[in-house]
């Protein structure tokens, strides 16, 4: 299988040139179809690698290539390869999930009928069909990392991101997580 994320020498230094180094020197390959993981403590530069890979963020120094396309010289072309799932629940409590979804998914440029025909797919992936039109208000911790999970899927991205997708859930929606995330594996999402 062929690399879709090429990270090369990556650094980020918050203030520099004294300022707080909180990713130094990484470098890693990710295969396409492949899960993989970053692991360390908190504050070892997880998130922050994340947000340089997702172009949320700029690199002190370094590059990475993302299904050949940089994250410093091309980050329109990899923003449109890529879903995110960051790690603080990014929801509107008092709207439904089908109306976070479709706020979403026009903010990702999907057209009216994408969006309809996404949204569908995506709370069908989530588990939550029979809750589209609760307020989000109304969900547990699991269902609303389940929500935020699909709206990193709406534009069906090749390349998925997911800071800490289980934290703080119990342990019944954290197994429901971590099966979707093999079945959207098995299905061809790295």
């Amino acid at each position: 299988m062929s690399q879709i994320v090429e990270v090369k020498d990556l650094h980020k230094q918050y203030n520099p040139p004294d300022g707080v180094t909180a990713v130094e020197a990484v470098s890693f390959a990710i295969r396409q179809g492949e899960i993989f993981s970053l692991l360390g403590p908190n504050g070892a530069g997880k998130s922050s690698t994340i947000s340089m890979l997702s172009g949320l963020l700029a690199p002190t120094s370094g590059d990475a290539l993302i299904d050949g396309y940089s994250i410093t010289k091309e980050a329109k072309q990899v923003k449109q390869l890529i879903g995110v799932v960051p790690q603080e629940i990014a929801l509107y409590d008092t709207i439904s999930a089908r109306e976070n979804l479709d706020f979403w998914g026009k903010m990702d440029g999907l057209t009216m009928n994408e969006v309809k025909e996404r949204v569908t797919a995506v709370l069908e992936i989530a588990g939550l069909s029979d809750r589209a039109d609760d307020k989000v208000e109304t969900f547990s911790g699991g269902m609303k990392r389940r929500i935020n999970i699909a709206v990193g899927l709406l534009h069906n991205p090749k390349l998925l991101y997911m800071d800490e997708p289980t934290v703080g859930i119990d342990p019944q929606s954290r197994r429901r997580i971590l099966d979707t995330v093999k079945e959207l594996n098995e299905q061809g999402l790295t």
